[in-house]
């Protein structure tokens, strides 16, 4: 087996095997199936688990992989979930009965079935050299998807692929999560105009996407200037890890303290 992980256009082979906690979803009955087209019903999706193997004596199981109908550069094998998981790795093989395998391809997914998005700016991945040896790409960061594509660009005699897709294991996470954060000191407090002080704040949990945040004060410890107390509290800067809470005030207000309540959502 060749594992290769891929960074922007550079790639890496090394000789490794799959991680211990990696879960195939394709062999695990976890994924629905679709093609752009199938041979015929003997060489359909069915087959295309990775290192399938027919039934010798009668073939009565048909090809050892999925066999497009059409040789063209728009043949697609779609993996699907019901529910979003992260894909980590990619192994392809080809036929195991018959000379024939993809020799590069590219990945698509989606979240939400509607917009779907290019691996890595359309990057070519260099496909099998032979029938029986298992190619696995390693994703740098996790691909989060509903859905997931393999379109073929280029082929050996004919579109032929068996393949495993492999995700993180399903864990419990929270996709609401909240906290409190307070300016703690007078940083604020004096001078003229407008100022701010930034605190940092970390999600006790990290999401998988960037979530919306949104702030509500539950403490202010301020006075005012002609008749008005001028602060806001924003959130900037926001990752999956966390975000930049910005406390600014500005004309003669006299700001000693904000401690504002935070929500984090992170919508799939």
């Amino acid at each position: 087996m060749i594992i290769k992980s891929n960074y922007l256009k550079s790639k890496m082979a090394t000789l490794s095997s799959i991680p211990t906690n990696a879960v195939a979803c394709i062999a695990n009955a976890m994924l629905n199936f679709r093609t752009s087209t199938d041979f015929n019903a003997d060489h359909g999706a069915k087959n295309c688990v990775l290192n399938f193997s027919n039934n010798k004596s009668s073939g009565t199981d048909g090809s050892e992989a999925w066999c497009s109908s059409i040789l063209d550069k728009n043949q697609w094998i779609m993996f699907a979930s019901p529910i979003a998981r992260e894909y980590t790795h990619f192994s392809i093989q080809g036929r195991g009965d018959f000379p024939q395998w993809v020799t590069s391809f590219y990945i698509k997914y989606s979240l939400d079935n509607i917009t779907w998005t290019d691996y890595n700016n359309k990057q070519m991945f260099s496909g099998n050299t032979d029938q029986q040896t298992v190619i696995t790409y390693a994703f740098l960061k996790p691909i989060l998807a509903r859905s997931v594509a393999i379109h073929v660009e280029s082929w050996n005699s004919h579109i032929s692929m068996r393949c495993e897709l492999y995700s993180k294991p399903l864990l419990p996470q929270s996709f609401v999560q909240t906290g409190t954060v307070a300016i703690g000191n007078r940083d604020i407090n004096t001078g003229t105009g407008s100022r701010s002080t930034t605190r940092k704040v970390t999600f006790p949990q990290s999401f998988n996407m960037v979530p919306k945040v949104v702030i509500g004060v539950n403490h202010s410890d301020t006075s005012y200037d002609n008749g008005q107390t001028r602060w806001d509290v924003q959130a900037k800067n926001i990752t999956e890890t966390g975000f930049d809470c910005v406390f600014t005030t500005w004309g003669n207000s006299n700001v000693y303290d904000l401690r504002a309540d935070y929500v984090a959502v992170q919508s799939i």
